[in-house]
């Protein structure tokens, strides 16, 4: 079977390349610590076999003890402190002149040599020496020879060689170092190779699990979505509702009267066709057809305000739009006798949007007015000369933008400032139980942002209450 790297898991691929980059890390960081740390622990054995080797010079020169008549036992009780407190030192050999020869003599030494066995060195030296060998196994030692010398009173005068001292220093402390931090390094590098493993795999499956987490969340976050839009989608008919209800009842008692008066002028035209032949009947026939023609012009406007919305955007002017919307509930404002003063700018040009947003927007807000107004009226009981509505539209610059701004002003029983905060939020709502859903401003709020508008509101409780739509406005439209 072909092996092949694009098999392997993520958690697979990761740990490969774990591998490759910690085991030539390892190798190259030991080899390199090796490399630099042998000189300098070889370096240093050589200092203590040096200072070992002038500190036995030394004593033996201070305390006189060549010139001892036996001084060998001296010179070993010194050389045995040394040796106790350097355990790297392996062989120490004192050599003196000898008188009788000339030549050059061992003193005192650590080690028993065999018979025969030469000296160290055979001629005594004036400075120090140091020089690494290794023996017959391959371990490695520094042999290291150190000068006694008598120094007189004047430390200018000439120095007299007295011996000298040789010291073997052996180097198998530093292969047992070396060799401890290999396995130190290598037990560390294992180590943390397996931590890895374990915390990559712990973190590999909490990563893998939240993933999928995120996108069941991510697909459950669209089916909300999916579902919100529905439901606001089903709000709006909803809402759309409610107020064609108010206007199917307005336009019930609009349609009424004419009925009513071409009722009347039809049993007033069969009884004088009966009693009367000849009397005259083109002025019962006229009111007749002007209350069909009302009819037809109520009914003409209801259908427009129910027909299927349009879903494009178009070029729409506020201002017709504003003259059709007060049209539609005309019946309500002249049953109510409340007076509408109009402040139209007729050189405002059109506005892009979808002709019944807007209209919607528009006829809730008006119908909310009238429901202010006619609420105010019941309370204080009577009519009251102060109903009025006042509709406005105009151009303005608002925060570095140009907009189309359509105000509508009434004199209905205002909002509390308590609940000023709150009536756009939905299904909260002033009305009394039964008379609204508490949905209308808000879908009014969403309608004018969806086209990057404000929707904002003011009231003084028991004056006024004040709704501004503003649209962008483009003059080039």
């Amino acid at each position: 079977m072909r092996f092949s790297i694009r098999t392997l898991s993520l958690q697979a691929k990761i740990s490969l390349v774990l591998v490759a980059v910690i085991v030539p890390t390892f190798v190259i960081v030991t080899l390199a610590e090796n490399k630099l740390t042998l000189p300098v622990l070889s370096e240093e054995i050589r200092q203590i076999g040096i200072h070992s080797g002038k500190t036995l010079a030394a004593r033996i020169e201070s305390g006189r003890l060549l010139s001892l008549s036996s001084p060998t036992p001296a010179i070993e009780s010194v050389m045995q402190e040394i040796l106790f407190s350097q355990p790297d030192l392996v062989r120490v050999d004192v050599l003196a002149r000898d008188p009788a020869t000339g030549g050059v003599k061992v003193v005192a030494t650590n080690m028993e040599d065999e018979p025969g066995t030469p000296p160290p060195v055979a001629t005594l030296i004036d400075t120090v020496l140091s020089e690494y060998k290794t023996d017959d196994l391959g371990n490695g030692y520094w042999d290291v020879y150190v000068p006694i010398e008598h120094q007189g009173r004047d430390i200018r005068g000439p120095r007299r060689l007295l011996g000298m001292v040789h010291v073997t220093a052996s180097t198998n402390l530093v292969a047992r170092l070396t060799d401890a931090i290999w396995k130190t390094q290598a037990m560390a590098a294992l180590l943390s190779v397996i931590i890895l493993f374990g915390v990559l795999s712990y973190f590999l499956r909490k990563t893998i699990t939240n993933d999928r987490l995120l996108r069941l969340a991510e697909s459950q976050n669209l089916q909300l979505t999916e579902q919100l839009h529905e439901t606001q989608r089903q709000l709006m008919i909803t809402e759309k509702l409610a107020v064609m209800g108010q206007l199917t009842a307005s336009f019930a008692h609009e349609i009424g009267t004419p009925l009513n008066a071409i009722g009347g002028h039809l049993q007033l035209l069969k009884e004088e066709i009966v009693l009367i032949p000849e009397a005259p009947m083109n002025e019962r026939f006229e009111v007749i057809q002007g209350q069909l023609a009302k009819i037809a012009l109520i009914v003409k406007g209801f259908l427009q305000s129910t027909a299927k919305p349009e879903s494009q955007k178009q070029l729409v002017d506020p201002n017709r739009l504003v003259e059709k919307t007060l049209g539609i509930v005309a019946p309500r404002i002249e049953a109510m006798g409340i007076e509408v003063k109009r402040q139209l700018d007729r050189e405002m040009g059109p506005v892009r949007v979808v002709p019944l947003d807007l209209e919607q927007v528009l006829l809730n807000v008006l119908n909310n007015s009238l429901d202010s107004i006619q609420s105010k009226v019941t309370i204080r009981g009577g009519k009251s000369a102060a109903q009025r509505l006042e509709v406005s539209t105009e151009i303005l610059s608002h925060h570095g933008r140009i907009l189309a701004q359509l105000s509508i002003l009434d004199s209905g029983e205002g909002i509390k400032r308590t609940d000023l905060k709150n009536v756009l939020k939905p299904f909260f709502t002033t009305k009394r139980p039964g008379e609204g859903t508490g949905l209308g401003l808000t879908i009014c709020q969403q309608l004018v942002q969806k086209y990057g508008g404000d929707f904002v509101i003011d009231s003084k409780e028991g004056v006024w209450t004040k709704v501004v739509i503003r649209l962008p406005y483009h003059t080039s439209a």
